[in-house]
């Protein structure tokens, strides 16, 4: 009785994964347009052909405030703290300075591919982040992650990246 209770069991777990296997992948627009908050502002940044380019330390423009940022190796990288996870070997590492919010608020970090994000007022201990929305499948967006802030400049650090380059936006999140 229970051998044939445990295979079906495998059948079952078989025709499930067949049947997922099945269903078509999400068109790459349905992907980018499925995070749990609206992107479509960092998404027109991010596939713009103007989009600036900016070595690690960079200040971001007020006026848009993404960017294609250049990272470093991970032991080169010199971030002003210490990142929150341990760095991967072999990954690349990088930070921007954003200029103080006007007020008390929520700012959102939004990245185009893999990497771990860490906010910290500057001089400050690194905060813990709030709300976070991921997607695969989508070429432009990867992940945007929400953090609460004081009216104070921030570094904005990204490491564990597996890439020399990751387009980044930092914006307060929209009501």
């Amino acid at each position: 009785m229970r051998a044939s209770a445990s295979a079906l069991l495998v059948l079952i777990a078989l025709a499930g994964g067949a049947a997922a296997a099945d269903e078509p992948a999400k068109p790459e627009a349905d992907v980018c347009a499925s995070f749990d908050w609206p992107l479509a502002r960092e998404l027109a940044w991010f596939s713009a052909p103007d989009l600036p380019t900016a070595a690690s330390g960079a200040t971001l423009p007020a006026d848009r405030p993404a960017v294609l940022l250049t990272l470093k190796p991970a032991a080169e990288a010199d971030l002003p703290q210490a990142p929150s996870r341990e760095p991967k070997p072999g990954s690349f590492a990088g930070y921007v300075r954003v200029p103080a919010p006007a007020a008390p608020g929520e700012v959102q970090v939004t990245l185009s591919g893999e990497g771990w994000i860490d906010v910290a007022p500057e001089g400050g201990a690194v905060l813990k982040p709030g709300a976070h929305s991921g997607r695969k499948g989508c070429a432009t967006l990867r992940k945007s992650v929400r953090f609460k802030v004081d009216a104070k400049p921030l570094v904005v650090s990204v490491s564990n990246a597996p890439a020399e380059t990751v387009r980044i936006a930092v914006t307060p999140v929209e009501k």
